[in-house]
């Protein structure tokens, strides 16, 4: 593994907003500015070390995927599963550093939580179609009724899967075009899958 790729100097690279909550955190006590200031800058120290740890939890997540990726690359069933598993502990990740930030910051998070679960449904059902395709992408994932590099055919299109996303799914032809279809739509067509 060469020093330019290992994880250590990934994370330092992206190490900007912790240098930037240290600034915002010493700076205003040095230089002797109200309390004011220093209540500003506390919620700026929050802030950037919020950035920070979705920064280096994209790193680290990232990292592993690429390998576990690497290790099992002729294996496209393993390839979309991790891809899935680094998507959700990427958001889980997130939530749980938004709720730590919003806790630190003396924001009372159960209120926040309620008006969150009614305007979710309201936003649930909204953005339906968006769902529907998410949850069929977890669908493929889990069933997997075709995996990354198989060879299939949907209604008169015929071509080989090059991405599954949490959306869409693309499929390279044979005629060398990318047909993109939405994961919904996908799901509810006859697949034929010519590498099983």
């Amino acid at each position: 593994m060469t020093m330019k790729n290992s994880l250590a100097v990934k994370i330092l690279r992206g190490s900007f907003f912790l240098l930037l909550a240290l600034v915002a955190s010493f700076v205003p006590r040095l230089l002797g500015l109200p309390q004011s200031s220093q209540d500003a800058a506390d919620v700026a120290t929050i802030l950037a070390l919020f950035m920070q740890g979705v920064i280096w939890a994209n790193i680290i997540i990232g990292y592993y995927l690429e390998r576990q990726i690497r290790r099992y690359a002729t294996d496209g069933s393993s390839i979309t599963t991790f891809k899935a598993l680094g998507a959700v502990a990427r958001l889980t990740i997130w939530m749980v550093l938004g709720l730590a930030a919003l806790s630190a910051l003396k924001i009372e998070i159960k209120p926040l939580l309620t008006t969150l679960g009614i305007g979710g449904l309201a936003v649930a059902l909204a953005v339906q179609n968006i769902l529907s395709d998410l949850f069929a992408a977890i669908a493929i994932v889990v069933d997997k009724p075709f995996v990354v590099g198989d060879a299939i055919s949907v209604d008169n299109y015929r071509g080989k899967v090059e991405n599954i996303g949490l959306k869409t799914t693309r499929v390279r032809s044979e005629s060398g075009e990318q047909i993109i279809f939405s994961n919904g739509e996908l799901l509810k067509s006859k697949i034929r899958n010519y590498s099983r």
